[in-house]
């Protein structure tokens, strides 16, 4: 019989959360008779359930976590995947009080935890690190959910190293991957001049408004971030203010917009302190793009001076992008390399790496 997999994540083709894209690109490859996948959905999704991931419906209303709760106590073999929210940690314990076991498989996607955990994992990979901002009252939850999970997989060899010391050894690392159909060098043709692009949430925990002080540092360069959120109006007004006319916060786009906007720009930067591992940096090194980010999180997808520059504080954040900006063969080079090391992150190879080993975790 093939094994059952609960996977708490939403399958809707409307739903924009980071994790739900993965959980989403994952399933949607999914195809081993092996496993039955039983996913959420509340709108249409993408693909069909004949790849054997079946979208159960529940509704988006304020009650949707206890309908998550409830969908806890279906039959399955395992949870995959499982949310900070209090209907999976509801789902999970009313399960367990009921005697009804099931292999738990967590991911890890950054650095939750607090303050004296974040010091004490600072001090054990010799440098500075930050937690997730925005987390505290899920805290708890988060950290009952990894202490409880019989196995955990960490999206980054850095994140990996983590997880070990804060949960013991029932940790592995698999790689995300990306749609290299919408994301890719092909056809890339940097527009005149040197463009600098960032993109996520424009929220402080991103860091956006570093790219004021970049845009008034390089003003031979234009600057432009991607994405929507609660600062965007009062940083357009604050670039007029100070007469920046090269620097745009101009909302959110789709991926293939995205994915053109990157093919027609010179180099990411990525201010915020806080990541996992960066799917914006992945995409757009697929497109051919250099990037600048931090060294706090360790990502695995920049190397220092081979597809972008790594930096460790916000004044080397600001001298590498400018590096770069003055140096528009290093930038060619590097982001000739990126998209090289990028043929590996197709998603269609990846997704089998997670299916096979999940099923065997939840097999146990």
């Amino acid at each position: 019989m093939a094994v059952q997999v609960f996977v708490p994540r939403w399958m809707d083709r409307s739903d924009t959360n980071a994790q739900n894209l993965n959980a989403r690109a994952l399933l949607s490859r999914f195809s081993n008779p092996r496993a039955q996948w039983m996913a959420l959905r509340s709108d249409p999704v993408d693909f069909a359930s004949g790849n054997g991931c079946e979208p159960l419906r529940i509704s988006r209303s304020r009650w949707w976590e206890l309908e998550l709760a409830l969908l806890y106590q279906s039959k399955f073999d395992a949870v995959f995947y499982p949310g900070p929210h209090w209907g999976d940690l509801a789902g999970l314990r009313l399960r367990s009080l009921s005697g009804r076991r099931a292999q738990v498989i967590a991911t890890l996607e950054g650095i939750i935890a607090s303050p004296d955990s974040v010091k004490r994992v600072s001090d054990f990979v010799g440098h500075e690190v930050f937690s997730q901002p925005g987390t505290e009252k899920s805290l708890p939850r988060i950290r009952r959910l990894y202490a409880d999970s019989d196995h955990i997989i960490a999206i980054s060899p850095f994140l990996a190293r983590v997880a070990k010391f804060l949960y013991g050894e029932k940790v592995s690392y698999l790689p995300l991957g990306i749609e290299s159909t919408t994301f890719h060098s092909e056809g890339r043709q940097e527009s005149s001049g040197c463009r600098v692009v960032g993109c996520g949430t424009v929220k402080s925990s991103k860091h956006p408004q570093m790219f004021l002080s970049l845009a008034e540092r390089f003003r031979e360069a234009d600057f432009v971030w991607f994405g929507n959120g609660e600062l965007t109006g009062p940083l357009n007004a604050e670039a007029k203010r100070r007469g920046l006319s090269n620097l745009r916060f101009p909302g959110p786009l789709t991926p293939e917009r995205l994915a053109e906007e990157f093919r027609r720009s010179s180099l990411l930067v990525l201010p915020s302190h806080a990541e996992g591992a960066p799917k914006v940096a992945q995409e757009a090194v697929a497109c051919g793009l250099p990037v600048v980010l931090n060294g706090y999180y360790e990502s695995p997808t920049v190397i220092h001076e081979v597809n972008g520059l790594v930096a460790w504080s916000d004044e080397e954040l600001i001298a590498h992008t400018g590096a770069l900006i003055h140096d528009p063969e290093k930038r060619r080079n590097m982001g000739k390399r990126g998209a090289a090391m990028a043929q590996d992150w197709d998603w269609d190879l990846i997704a089998p790496q997670w299916e096979e080993f999940v099923i065997k975790l939840a097999s146990r």
